[in-house]
């Protein structure tokens, strides 16, 4: 039986006249995503189609009066299509196509469509919970590899055998529906997964990211973290086995997961976010302040530790949102947030344009001292620091 979702999305394309159009020369399916997250009653963010005895060619002349199209995908595959006057996400649609063999290593494909319908495409698919299909006007659902069952067993499973070697990102895309889905993966599948792991190592930085990313947005963090492992992506990342836990960490956000993916991998957290992963600045910079705020914080006093808090905090507002922050930490933010000691440098009324003037003296190493002082006694409310009057007279009493 389709899902009520499902179904709804049939009965608006049936309404459509551009796919009656289709439909004339044509079986039309709604594929993959969309007829997972469907049974797994999940929202349906964008429709993936499949055009079954049209040319790609054909497809886009008759939809061109009905909206606007945009190639994309390998060698330009797939039309994004959007209807005119259609509210949402675009239309990808695409006719049956398969991956052959043309060559060595993992780019060593083409894709193929004339020949292929859709029993073809959906075995090129990664997984069985991906390769249903829901036929647009019979409304049939075509399930050749018992992915709805997998659905109900919860279960991960490979499409065909071959799957990983055509395109081995799918062993990330394995682990991220596992960590997403709350699903185990089918033994066979997991040692194809571990035959195959060593590909990863030919797999782009931005890929093995978007991967990564859908881990720590949508799933649990921790069975991302145990699968690496278990699949040997660990082994290809980082040319050993990462360090293995099978608790603690569930529900990262980025910059801990990144941060601790890089420390249990024995790697430099911030070079292999940034260098491997081709990660964005702004992250890489806040697993940077992270590793150094908690490398330092063993090593220093209890007084330092807020100093050390007011330097990471001026640079990450929403500090206290990473989860792996040293403990204490969370009880000096809110001190900070409650206005009981200062929460940036900002909070005190000093400049070292004041020290200069007061002191007499230029810019200089003595300057800067100055105001770290200041800042860290100011943290210990060791005069009104919200005053200026009475901060600057501090200061001008510091024996420095």
């Amino acid at each position: 039986m389709i899902p009520t979702q499902l179904q709804e999305i049939l009965n608006d394309l049936k309404n459509q006249e551009w796919v009656h159009k289709l439909a004339r020369n044509a079986e039309l399916y709604v594929v993959g995503g969309s007829v997972r997250d469907a049974f797994l009653g999940k929202p349906i963010k964008d429709v993936d189609m499949v055009v079954d005895g049209l040319s790609f060619k054909g497809i886009q002349k008759i939809l061109k009066p009905y909206g606007k199209q945009n190639l994309v995908g390998d060698s330009f595959s797939v039309i994004k299509f959007r209807p005119e006057g259609h509210v949402g996400e675009d239309f990808d649609i695409a006719v049956p196509r398969e991956d052959r063999k043309v060559g060595e290593g993992h780019k060593g494909f083409e894709v193929v469509t004339e020949g292929v319908d859709i029993h073809g495409d959906l075995k090129r698919r990664d997984f069985t919970i991906n390769s249903m299909a829901a036929n647009v006007m019979d409304e049939k659902l075509l399930d050749p590899f018992n992915g709805q069952k997998d659905l109900q067993d919860r279960v991960i499973k490979a499409t065909d055998k071959k799957a990983f070697i055509e395109d081995p990102l799918r062993i990330l895309r394995g682990i991220q529906f596992a960590a997403r889905f709350g699903f185990t993966i089918e033994k066979e599948t997991l040692k194809l997964m571990k035959d195959n792991a060593h590909l990863i190592k030919e797999i782009t930085g931005e890929r093995i990211l978007e991967e990564f990313e859908k881990i720590v947005n949508k799933g649990n963090t921790q069975v991302g973290l145990i699968l690496l492992h278990q699949t040997g992506v660990d082994v290809a990342l980082f040319d050993k086995e990462m360090l293995h836990y099978d608790e603690g960490f569930d529900y990262l956000d980025a910059v801990s997961f990144y941060y601790m993916l890089g420390l249990i991998g024995d790697v430099d957290p911030y070079t292999f976010y940034m260098k491997r992963l081709k990660g964005n600045v702004n992250t890489g910079n806040q697993i940077r302040i992270l590793d150094d705020l908690t490398s330092k914080w063993p090593k220093t006093s209890d007084d330092e530790h807020l100093y050390l808090i007011m330097n990471a905090i001026t640079k990450i507002p929403r500090l206290d949102d990473i989860v792996l922050l040293p403990p204490e930490a969370d009880d000096i933010i809110k001190q900070m947030r409650t206005g009981n000691i200062p929460m940036t440098k900002v909070d005190v009324p000093i400049s070292g344009e004041d020290i200069m003037k007061m002191y007499n003296i230029p810019q200089s190493k003595r300057v800067g001292l100055i105001l770290e002082q200041t800042y860290k006694d100011a943290l210990l409310n060791k005069f009104d620091w919200k005053d200026r009057k009475a901060t600057l007279e501090y200061v001008y009493n510091l024996d420095m």
